[in-house]
């Protein structure tokens, strides 16, 4: 879950974004409609909405099959109406480590080090200082999966699929 904080604007009415921009030096500033130049006919062209974007979905061989998850898949539906598939993967057996191709004592160090940290770090806890300014974000609560039993220590989530519905 996000949201956007909308501040006092001349360029774009509130909750809306700027439609028309030029370039400053290195950076993107955006403009309001009357400082638009006419030569550019943009305030009379009118574009094509996009439609929907196919569902993200990993792949089904290499590293996301060998050596492959836990347990799963699992589904759950975000605040925004998608539905998030996920497994449950050893954590130095995430897809992501494979490219890797660490020597098994690396992997045993690396696997105990986070298995420590599961085992001893409770999520209720500030392990770093909170921001001098500003204000932390907030999750979508659904993203926030409670692992299988037998899995609470050296397993994580891991994201395969994520679709409209």
């Amino acid at each position: 879950m996000w949201g956007l904080e909308w501040f006092k604007s001349d360029i774009s009415p509130r909750g809306s974004f700027p439609q028309y921009f030029k370039q400053v030096g290195e950076a993107r500033v955006a403009v309001g409609a009357a400082d638009v130049p006419a030569e550019t006919q943009l305030l009379t062209q009118a574009f094509k909405l996009t439609g929907r974007g196919k569902p993200y979905t990993s792949p089904t061989t290499g590293a996301w099959s060998q050596p492959g998850p836990k347990c799963g898949p699992f589904t759950v539906k975000l605040a925004d109406g998608s539905l998030v598939t996920y497994a449950w993967h050893r954590f130095v057996d995430q897809p992501s480590f494979q490219q890797c191709h660490w020597r098994e004592e690396k992997k045993a160090a690396l696997q105990a080090l986070v298995e420590k940290i599961h085992a001893h770090w409770p999520m209720d806890r500030d392990y770093m200082a909170l921001p001098s300014r500003g204000a932390l974000v907030t999750l979508d609560p659904a993203l926030l999966v409670t692992p299988p039993h037998g899995l609470e220590v050296g397993y994580v989530p891991i994201v395969t699929r994520q679709s409209a519905q």
